[in-house]
């Protein structure tokens, strides 16, 4: 992978326009997630009370207050967790089956999900990131690890700010930016430093930025045949997310060893999709 330097990656010019239109509208907000309440309540019956006073359609701000808390305790670190899922998944089936394996199956869940929440308000998301890569929670991975952490984020500290597929895509194709969502922390950094610096120019705060790129549902600064490839690969990817959740959530009893070793093959898949079209868009020396 090709580690590239702020100072060589100016604002796109697709963010310039995504600012502009927005500005247009006069900045709305992201709109409410919704989310399949039945399925949520029927797989993390434990927590039946928080899922029944969340909203049918949830936004940043109601997850924000719940993140806000989280480090005041292990019992609002989870709930804080469990409403960061309930949004990132929304109408995704598996999303709760997901989580639930995330908390039942790290008897330190609590523990360190309030640690890291700590860490997050007093430390910033760089710091924060790569504590809990040390400190890792089976079957928890960054695109959702990392929406945890925005959620858990201080103003006052140096951001934390949501990496998923969909943001990594955005970077790919309007910023030539190759980032990894395999815990790789001088990645993380750097996607970190290039938003404030993007923000800073644009006179936007480093989530704003975020933001955009995480709502920005236009193409026009690809090509049809681009559109064609990249469009592909991710398919590609989301399925392979599809089949691990699929594998391990086949009804009767799997081996523990089995489901990680059917995640091994898929992370491994993962690995060749993306090196594929990684060469693909870079030029022969």
């Amino acid at each position: 992978m090709i580690v590239m330097s702020n100072d060589c990656v100016p604002v796109p010019n697709r963010l310039r326009e995504l600012l502009s239109r927005w500005d247009a509208e006069g900045r709305q907000p992201q709109g409410g997630i919704g989310w399949n309440r039945s399925t949520w309540l029927a797989s993390l019956t434990e927590h039946q009370d928080l899922l029944a006073e969340l909203p049918d359609r949830l936004d940043r701000d109601h997850v924000t207050d719940r993140g806000r808390r989280a480090d005041e305790g292990e019992d609002e670190a989870i709930q804080a967790f469990v409403t960061a899922m309930v949004w990132g998944y929304g109408r995704v089936g598996y999303g709760a089956f997901r989580t639930t394996r995330v908390l039942r199956e790290n008897d330190e869940a609590p523990r360190v999900l309030r640690e890291v929440a700590l860490r997050t308000r007093r430390d910033g998301g760089a710091e924060a990131f790569e504590w809990l890569k040390q400190h890792r929670l089976r079957y928890l991975g960054v695109s959702f690890a990392t929406k945890y952490l925005f959620f858990c984020s201080d103003a006052e500290a140096a951001p934390a700010l949501v990496l998923d597929r969909r943001v990594q895509r955005w970077l790919w194709q309007h910023a030539d930016c190759h980032v990894s969502l395999d815990w790789n922390v001088k990645d993380y950094r750097r996607y970190l430093c290039l938003v404030t610096t993007w923000g800073r120019e644009l006179n936007l705060r480093p989530d704003e930025v975020e933001y955009l790129m995480f709502a920005d549902d236009g193409w026009q600064q690809v090509t049809a045949q681009e559109v064609s490839e990249e469009s592909d690969e991710f398919a590609v990817l989301d399925a392979l997310d599809e089949a691990a959740a699929a594998f391990a959530a086949l009804p009767g009893d799997i081996h523990p060893n089995d489901v990680d070793d059917f995640e091994l093959g898929v992370r491994q898949l993962r690995r060749i999709v993306l090196a594929r079209g990684f060469a693909r868009r870079t030029p022969p020396e």
